[in-house]
């Protein structure tokens, strides 16, 4: 006879942890990829350079991703998650449309955003947006998360304070900025500071809005 507390055979029980192993090396390969991409940009997005980069072999790629424009999707997708991340963040901040603008400001000047790696990384990604229709929607999807975010958050504020403002248009040239002053902080960091960016961010803002928490 069966024992009431028989344990749930292994073959049931494999399917989940062969989920998280799959994960588990996806994430692996995706994260060789970024750092390859942030060594040697495009050029460097090869499955032998990513491979050895990971320390696996060829094949484990092509396994797990559909080639290596599957894999480049993923990378690029993985790169917006904190992106995403910073613009859902605002949905559970107390202390109103200012918290919430300032949070995910913040959030675009802070590591793992705002690094060397991360960002040289990015360079070679928005290079291929614009050839790369897989690439060009993901961004799309990305910014348009982000920048009705911010349109939101600077809205209520506007409407708070009085103030006569293009929420949209005002987010959208904070996000231009935000990505200029990343690339040429990236080239050249003794021109342009983390901290003189984010001011930088804040200046253009607090000039329709008024002043900001810094």
């Amino acid at each position: 006879m069966e024992s009431a507390g028989r344990s749930v055979p292994a073959e049931k029980a494999l399917p989940r942890f062969a989920r998280q192993a799959r994960d588990v090396r996806r994430q692996m390969l995706i994260e060789a990829a970024i750092r390859c991409l942030a060594r040697g940009g495009i050029a460097a997005f090869t499955v032998d350079q990513i491979s050895h980069e990971a320390g696996v072999s060829r094949g484990l790629i092509n396994h797990h991703f559909k080639g290596i424009e599957d894999l480049l999707q993923a990378v690029y997708e993985t790169m917006t998650q904190s992106m995403g991340a910073a613009a859902h963040a605002t949905l559970s901040i107390d202390g109103g449309a200012r918290a919430k603008l300032e949070t995910v400001l913040d959030a675009m000047f802070t590591p793992p955003m705002f690094s060397k790696t991360s960002l040289r990384a990015w360079l070679a990604l928005w290079g291929e947006v614009a050839t790369n229709s897989r690439l060009r929607a993901a961004h799309r999807r990305s910014y348009d998360a982000y920048r009705l975010a911010l349109t939101e958050a600077i809205s209520e504020i506007a409407r708070q304070r009085g103030r006569r403002v293009d929420a949209q248009a005002l987010a959208t040239t904070c996000i231009a900025l935000m990505d200029g002053l990343w690339i040429e902080w990236c080239l050249d960091s003794s021109v342009v500071t983390r901290e003189g960016a984010k001011r930088a961010v804040y200046e253009v803002i607090e000039a329709r809005l008024g002043k900001l928490k810094r």
